[in-house]
């Protein structure tokens, strides 16, 4: 996993955001916000190779599910070969279906829903209505947690959450805004 592949699949797929995988430092900066001793369902869209799920799914509670939600095939193959745990389930299909993708695995709600998708792809109205969807499949309480190179996230969020916080990681390349939505209980 590294730099190469990312370039690889940011150059033949419009999808890919970066050229490099997040900084240690970043996913840290996420996951510190996950509570990890509780059974928890954790959703990923656009994982990548898995560097935040690698991290997660080391961390979760025995009883906590992981699904990685990733479109480019290359990276669903890798995040397959990531691990063989029962507790991570690879879907290789688009993050506007999530409510599809839980509720065809029964289940009700998701605690995190962690994204680096580029938000700044989307048009107003499919960024919104992607939102919305993720605040509808989170759990009273639960979090969007997002991350982008770019500071457009902040009003939208704001619009549909009552709750966000912001704040910025400077040890990553290039350095990326990071924000918490949480759904009211």
């Amino acid at each position: 996993m590294g730099t190469l592949s990312y370039i690889k699949n940011y150059l033949k797929d419009r999808d890919v955001a970066s050229v490099t995988p997040s900084s240690r430092f970043l996913v840290r900066r996420i996951c510190r916000r996950m509570d990890f001793n509780e059974p928890r369902i954790i959703v990923e869209y656009g994982p990548g190779e898995g560097v935040f799920s690698n991290h997660i799914w080391k961390r979760m509670s025995p009883d906590s599910r992981l699904i990685l939600i990733e479109t480019n095939p290359d990276f669903t193959r890798k995040l397959q070969a990531l691990t063989t745990s029962e507790r991570v389930e690879v879907v290789q299909d688009t993050a506007e279906n999530v409510k599809d993708i839980l509720a065809n695995r029964d289940i009700a709600g998701a605690d995190y829903v962690l994204s680096g998708i580029p938000f700044s792809f989307f048009d107003e109205q499919d960024r919104e209505a992607l939102i919305r969807t993720t605040r509808d499949v989170l759990k009273p309480g639960g979090q969007f947690l997002v991350y982008q190179h770019h500071d457009h996230m902040d009003e939208p969020l704001r619009r549909i959450f009552a709750q966000v916080e912001a704040e910025r990681e400077w040890l990553n390349v290039p350095p990326i805004h990071v924000h918490a939505a949480t759904k009211s209980t």
